[in-house]
């Protein structure tokens, strides 16, 4: 072995041309596979950091606090928390000075020991303060270290939470915790949440331990028989689902549902840009095999064995492979370093990413198959070569030994290669085209309302009070110079929302858990005005709709098709509806479009608007429309819910459009390393025609030069080759567009209204292929082009 490595060094030095290329091409394949594999462990594979971790769950579905004292006496788990679903912004100050907004969460006292884990300083909660009324908080490790420079004294010390006075007990340590980027943990008490919402309200998240020696399974069997026994018990309350209860999942799979299904995807085309490298490799070794005929027809001559000359052929191509997988390594880790770049790819457990133990030894084990498959192929047909053939016509020309090992496996092994190339390369290229065309549409889409010139952000509220004088707010905004309108709200489009029962008085009401949910969202007068709603019958919200005027409510034409299925000739003005669990209707007073609340690629959902004097909304959001550019007020902004209430604050500036952008983010992102990954194999798929069709111009000199002689023009030797090339395209397209049929049924989830089999998509890849083709095929056919007839024929090239 050692003799091998040191002859194929010795070769690989003559060849540096050869082994520079082969070496980049593998960087390329190793590199992106490498990186993709260290994202996809990391995120979906790798246990969770925490003290056997396989037995922690969650308990699918939101529960009200009567739902989690029913869980609680599961036995065959050994500890259940919960939390509130809805994360807050809070202000913190201390020593008189106000920090920054926090997102801060409520949990259950027990949640730190349910994860195994201790805090980093100070301690956790303890079960009485979720009922004495003192206000301990913990607050992240990032936090303490950002605002309080890591100091122990700051445990134990006195804060205010908006205006609550409070003291930090303790500091948990930053991690993939259920709810990523929370800096401030203050305790679940019930006594401090309305009583209705107690009951009806599923606000919280359940998660668990399973005991010791028990299974997910049988524990999933108690939990749903609680489950039944709960919506048995309880039959209208929005969390007792029979027929349907909630079940309960490892932890870490919850975690990473929503992005399994592109991470595999994504390893899927790492795969594919990896045997196009592959196969490209496989072309250059083919053409080195070439100058080699007669090294390897004298060795097998002289007696070496067949299997010998394997091992040496394929030890020249581990170390090709291992040269170019150590730096694709290298150029991986420098990729996940800067996975925060790519817009979209806001993973969980994104702070765990990083190439460990495992990373190494897939990437290892990558390169080595790689190295071994792209060398066996070569190196076996290398040595099926007939020997006499070979050694009997060495003697000859240069030309006619190539002539010879050329009919045998270079041409015709190439051009299956390349065709293979050409297809592995269309089927990625249709998978990016899909997406590019969902972009596209995703651009074009109706969203309910005008996104131009509008600033958004989230409004902190004090907590203990009912918040600052929101109509003030918006008419000290309004009086703002370049500002045209503003308003409150709970949430906006595409920033997640609320849901609430709906059902028309008219009709007798079903049970609460049977009535249809619809958006939920408590907004000042100036809110349809400011985000461009249109009006489609009677009136929005004025400033007499206050909170002891008659409760109305506007809803959206979605609702109102809903309940009126003859609407608009049936008009829903006038009717009342309830929504929610409060007995009081309320009137419709106007109908407005539909806005697409749920993201860009969900049609409008039913929505009931209610004014919020009526219905303090538990947290705010702030529109603002602008006649310029909308950033350039948002400190004046900052300013003015300063004076209104000094321990407000404002946080998420952002326009509506990078809203908009954020909320499909992770599609563009995807859609951007799928469209890497096709234009790198598209170039690999390039080179390998280029390199194939130059070599069948090289070992047929001769025979264009007695075409040129018997009359052939430079026009018609241009079309021969050209049309090498083309076939080879076509075989390929025509290979990978029967692949990418069935390839593409994965990308359907982040496909928005285009089909998996686009024929826009397929037809322009196709395009491309044959073109690139074209392309590839050209220089090797100017220079057959340009044989000199007697030369060819006399041998001299």
């Amino acid at each position: 072995m050692y003799r091998d490595i040191v002859f194929a060094l010795r070769t690989l030095r003559r060849d540096w041309v050869l082994a520079l290329c082969v070496a980049a091409t593998m960087v390329l394949g190793i590199g992106a596979n490498t990186a993709i594999f260290t994202v996809a462990y990391s995120v979906m594979l790798r246990p969770l950091p925490y003290p056997d971790s396989s037995g922690l769950v969650r308990i699918s579905g939101g529960a009200t606090f009567k739902r989690y004292e029913t869980i609680l006496a599961a036995r065959s788990l050994s500890g259940v928390a919960a939390w509130n679903v809805f994360l807050s912004d809070v202000t913190m100050s201390a020593g008189g000075a106000a920090h920054d907004s926090a997102k801060a969460v409520r949990v259950s006292a027990n949640l730190l020991s349910v994860l195994g884990v201790p805090p980093v300083a100070g301690r956790g909660f303890a079960p009485g303060e979720e009922t004495d009324g003192s206000c301990p908080v913990m607050i992240s490790e990032n936090y303490w270290k950002l605002r309080f420079a890591g100091d122990p004294a700051a445990i134990r010390s006195a804060v205010r939470i908006g205006r609550v006075p409070c003291t930090i007990v303790g500091v948990f340590a930053t991690g993939p915790l259920p709810f990523p980027g929370v800096d401030v943990w203050l305790p679940i008490q019930p006594a401090s949440v309305l009583p209705q919402a107690r009951l009806h309200s599923p606000m919280l998240a359940l998660i668990g331990r399973v005991r010791a020696g028990v299974s997910v399974g049988r524990a999933n069997e108690e939990v749903l028989a609680l489950n039944e026994a709960y919506a048995r018990a309880n039959p209208s309350a929005l969390d007792a689902k029979r027929g349907r209860p909630e079940s309960i999942a490892p932890l870490r799979e919850q975690m990473v549902r929503g992005v399994r299904p592109a991470l595999w995807m994504l390893m899927g085309a790492g795969i594919l840009l990896l045997a196009i490298a592959c196969a490209n490799i496989a072309c250059l070794l083919l053409v080195r095999a070439r100058s080699r005929a007669r090294e390897i027809a004298v060795r097998l001559a002289l007696g070496a064995g067949r299997a010998r000359l394997m091992r040496q052929l394929v030890t020249e191509s581990l170390i090709l492979a291992l040269a170019g997988g150590a730096a694709g390594i290298a150029v991986a880790a420098a990729a996940v370093r800067r996975l925060d770049r790519i817009p979209g790819l806001d993973l969980p457990r994104a702070a765990e990413i990083d190439l460990d133990s495992s990373v190494l030894l897939f990437a290892a084990a990558l390169t080595i198959g790689a190295g071994i498959l792209f060398g066996l192929a070569p190196a076996g047909i290398a040595l099926r070569t007939a020997l006499m053939n070979v050694l009997r016509e060495s003697g000859e020309t240069t030309a006619s030994g190539a002539r010879a090992i050329s009919r045998l496996f270079a041409v015709g092994s190439g051009s299956a290669l390349v065709v293979l190339q050409v297809a592995l390369a269309t089927v990625l290229l249709i998978g990016a085209g899909l997406l590019v065309r969902s972009v596209e549409r995703l651009a074009k889409v109706d969203l309910g309302f005008d996104a131009g010139n509008l600033l958004t952000m989230r409004l902190t509220l004090p907590a203990g009070q009912e918040g600052p004088d929101f109509d003030a707010l918006t008419t000290r905004l309004e009086s703002l110079p370049g500002v045209r309108g503003a308003a409150v709200t709970l949430t906006l489009p595409t920033a997640g929302f609320a849901g609430t029962p709906v059902w028309p008085v008219r009709q007798s009401p079903p049970p609460l858990n049977e009535r249809p949910i619809a958006v939920l969202q408590t907004v000042t007068p100036g809110y349809f005005r400011t985000l461009g709603i249109a009006l489609r019958s009677g009136r929005v919200f004025t400033q007499r709709d206050s909170g002891s005027s008659p409760k109305v409510a506007v809803i959206n034409d979605a609702l109102a098709r809903r309940f009126w299925p003859e609407y608009p000739r049936e008009s829903p003005l006038g009717q009342t509806i309830l929504a929610g669990a409060s007995p009081e209707p309320l009137e419709i007073v106007g109908v407005v479009a539909g806005v697409r609340q749920a993201g860009l690629t969900e049609p409008a959902q039913p929505g009931v608007y209610r004014p919020r004097a009526q219905a303090p909304p538990m947290s705010a959001m702030l529109a603002v429309r602008t006649s310029g550019d909308p950033l350039r007020v948002a400190n004046a902004i900052r300013g003015e819910v300063q004076a209104i209430d000094p321990a407000g604050s404002v946080s998420g500036v952002k326009t509506m459009r990078g809203l908009l952008n954020d909320s499909e983010a992770r599609r563009r992102g995807i859609t951007m390393l799928l469209a890497l990954f096709s234009a790198a194999g598209l170039l690999l798929a390039a080179f390998g025609t280029y390199g194939v069709v130059a070599y069948s111009v090289a070992v047929r000199t001769r025979e264009f030069g007695i075409r040129r002689a018997l009359g052939a023009t430079s026009a018609a030797v241009l079309r021969l080759v050209v049309g090498q090339g083309l076939r080879l395209a076509l075989a390929g397209a025509a290979l990978g567009m029967a692949g990418a049929a069935a390839f593409s049924r994965v990308l359907e989830g982040l496909l928005f209204e285009v089909s998996a089999t686009d024929p826009v998509a397929f037809g322009v890849v196709a395009l491309l292929s044959l073109a690139v083709a074209i392309g590839a095929s050209y220089l090797p056919a100017r220079g057959a082009t340009r044989v000199e007839p007697v030369a060819a024929i006399r041998g001299d090239r």
